[in-house]
């Protein structure tokens, strides 16, 4: 489990894998305000499309924890989009795991 503190107004995690057919699943949590989040796959390939898991989204302080999972097809990187868009400080918790198909 990771925790972000602080007043961070964009900060990026990027949960690598490297097994082509597992699944890489993860959950994130805001503590005070609300953040807004996106979510979205980054081949290692070039010349490959990057896919959106998600748009941008608003998490509220009070929804519970989102969960999500994207199935690897290909090698690369899920990477999480956290912005803060007022200057109150926030709590983000996020862990993740691959499982093996």
């Amino acid at each position: 489990m990771y925790s972000l503190t602080s007043f961070f107004s964009l900060f990026i995690v990027p949960l690598l894998n490297s097994q082509v057919g597992s699944t890489i699943v993860w959950d994130i949590t805001v503590l005070g305000w609300e953040v807004t989040y996106g979510e979205e796959f980054v081949p290692n390939t070039e010349g490959r499309y990057t896919i959106m898991i998600s748009k941008m989204n608003t998490m509220a302080s009070d929804e519970k924890p989102l969960r999500n999972s994207f199935k690897i097809h290909e090698l690369g990187k899920v990477i999480l989009t956290i912005e803060n868009t007022s200057s109150k400080k926030k709590r983000v918790v996020y862990r993740a795991k691959v499982k093996s198909d």
